[in-house]
């Protein structure tokens, strides 16, 4: 599959948040993957998929996801929505055998991966880049669809990075035919409290009803 059509997104401007976003699934690819896109405005309810190619006429969308000619899953997001925040790459760590199944993707802003591309841990641990680097982790529980934990280094926040990291997760839910609609169920940390404030889709976030350990690695002496 071409990386262009991953870049290619119509010239459009952020709707309103509370606008609807739904998903557009439009090609197979190898490994029960999807190439698809998330369109937001109100043409369809919240976190509806449908098999394509749909026409969209132009309308925002949020991101594009696929597979790159050596077969990894490539995460692509509208820029428009994280002023301020990096391009990044991504590394997944499945969790398939826990009592409550979950993935983790973590996100480095190096240049030594093409921006958007998805690596497994082995693989990454290939390269000359230490975990101290990331940018940002979310975990969450993919059969389910809800979050987990988001965790933003101290010194890449108010970036709008907590957001970016909810919405490649997102991504990464309809590419791998999961439940499309990703929210919060009202446990959050501390720093994921006004999460919610910062995403198209406000009402996925659940009040909150517990404070949730921080995802903060311990600081050193």
């Amino acid at each position: 599959m071409s990386t262009d059509w991953l870049g290619s997104f119509p010239d459009t401007p952020v709707p309103p948040p509370g606008t609807n976003p739904w998903n557009v699934r439009e090609e197979a690819c190898s490994r029960n993957r999807w190439r698809a896109r998330c369109i937001v405005d109100n043409t369809h309810p919240d976190a509806t998929v449908l098999d394509g190619p749909v026409e969209t006429n132009g309308a925002f969308e949020l991101w594009r996801v696929g597979v790159d000619a050596a077969g990894h899953s490539v995460i692509n997001l509208n820029p428009r929505t994280f002023p301020g925040a990096p391009p990044l790459w991504f590394v997944v760590i499945p969790e398939l055998t826990a009592t409550e199944p979950a993935m983790t993707l973590v996100g480095f802003a190096t240049d030594d991966v093409p921006f958007g591309t998805v690596l497994t841990d082995p693989e990454f641990f290939s390269l000359p880049v230490s975990t101290s680097m990331q940018v940002g982790a979310i975990r969450w529980w993919h059969l389910d669809g809800v979050v987990d934990q988001v965790f933003i280094a101290e010194e890449w926040r108010r970036r709008h990075l907590g957001t970016l990291m909810t919405y490649a997760a997102n991504a990464f839910q309809v590419h791998n035919g999961w439940p499309s609609k990703l929210t919060s169920d009202g446990r959050r940390t501390e720093l994921g409290r006004h999460l919610d404030a910062g995403t198209q889709f406000p009402d996925r976030f659940a009040p909150i009803e517990e404070t949730s350990p921080s995802m903060d690695p311990p600081k050193g002496p």
